[in-house]
């Protein structure tokens, strides 16, 4: 498995931040789509119009009726099985997802379609000899959900995981780790933040020799973003997440030589507050969600500083995440996460669908659902945890 020369691992490592069609249909060299106005109904006026128009359903009911859309969705037969119509690429971001729906709600069925998905990813990654960072986390989801769901000590999710962290260092391949992270560089900082992020839970997951390699590319990546980059406060949600869930959150300086100012005297455990500081206060408009940009405006576009689905989302993960470090979490940081839960929970239509903003506005993926999923059941273990203390 995951046979392939040096020059085929970098060409598919590429796929990791494609300018073509980067995350969610968004291009690197625009950064458009969800931050343009070539959508009206994206336009800032509207989204307040639409704000907040409907009553959202529980954490539980939104699941299910988000895993229930997903499902039947689910390609089923042929090379693509398991996969999502013209979602492929994102099949980790969903299996995530429906795995995450399963423990929730103990429904077979959902078991069964994360399954598929993870099938899937294990045939495409077999024969492009690369697994994407969500699609590394997809099977750290699956590999915990086969043991304490399902009983199964050993499932093909975890040894897959090894094979392709292990894979770097092979003679003949790429001979080392530090040579794989090197084609990181090439990629748009926030974007490669990203996938670097589910990698690091992927590699600390299956305790990898050279893990903290990948911690510390994840860091190195994460002082390059600012607001020249796509998607920076998304990317810091994402790095705050894994970072606190790979080895904590210490006096480490995020800095480096190559890094943007803003990290100037920066530390691991100022994450925390600097994500918060991005959050909207609650009682103003989108509140509860997050500024996508760290001088809290629009970039120039004619259209919402804040609300956007995806930033949301991570910003609530680095959120619990941090908060789930100490029994004695601040209240403001408790306090955050529930608003953070308010408001995506504003972010499902009743058919199960999830778009680019919160307000329900712009372009809908499967890909949103598969981590609005993830969060929710996240911040509701989390909610439910801190509750009983």
């Amino acid at each position: 498995m995951y046979e392939a020369n040096a020059k085929a691992i970098a060409r598919t490592l590429l796929r990791e931040w494609r300018t073509d069609f980067l995350r969610k249909g968004r291009k690197e060299d625009t950064m458009s789509s969800v931050r343009s106005m070539s959508r009206p109904v994206l336009a800032a006026t509207l989204l307040l119009v639409v704000w907040g128009a409907g009553a959202p359903l529980s954490t539980g009911d939104e699941v299910d009726v988000m895993a229930v859309r997903l499902e039947q969705a689910q390609n089923k037969i042929g090379w693509v099985m398991g996969s999502w119509p013209v979602e492929e690429l994102y099949t980790g971001s969903i299996a995530a997802g429906m795995t995450a729906a399963y423990e929730w709600t103990g429904d077979v069925v959902f078991r069964t379609a994360s399954r598929r998905a993870g099938y899937y990813i294990l045939r495409s990654s077999d024969d492009q000899g690369s697994l994407l960072g969500d699609e590394a986390y997809a099977f750290v989801r699956l590999s915990e959900a086969a043991r304490v769901m399902d009983g199964e000590p050993t499932s093909p999710w975890q040894p897959a995981l090894v094979a392709f962290y292990a894979s770097m260092r092979k003679p003949g391949y790429e001979e080392s780790t530090e040579a794989y992270l090197a084609y990181f560089a090439e990629g748009e900082p926030s974007t490669t933040v990203f996938f670097l992020a589910h990698h690091v839970m992927a590699v600390y997951y299956v305790d990898d020799p050279d893990k903290e390699l990948w911690r510390d590319a994840l860091i190195r990546h994460l002082s390059r973003v600012d607001d020249s980059s796509g998607f920076p406060v998304m990317a810091l949600g994402a790095a705050t997440w894994a970072l606190a869930k790979s080895g904590g959150l210490d006096d480490m300086p995020v800095s480096s030589d190559d890094g943007a100012a803003y990290w100037d005297g920066v530390a691991l455990s100022d994450l925390p507050a600097i994500l918060r500081s991005h959050q909207v206060p609650t009682g103003e408009t989108f509140g509860g969600s997050f500024f996508w940009r760290f001088d809290h405006t629009s970039g120039g576009l004619d259209s919402a500083a804040a609300g956007y689905t995806e930033d949301t989302i991570y910003g609530a993960l680095g959120l619990t995440a941090a908060a789930s470090l100490n029994d004695e979490s601040p209240q403001d940081l408790k306090d955050a996460v529930t608003a953070a839960r308010e408001v995506l929970l504003q972010g499902v239509d009743a058919e199960g669908r999830v778009y680019e903003h919160l307000a329900l506005a712009g372009a809908t993926y499967h890909a949103f659902a598969g981590e609005m999923i993830q969060v929710l059941c996240e911040v509701e273990h989390y909610l439910n945890s801190a509750g009983s203390k």
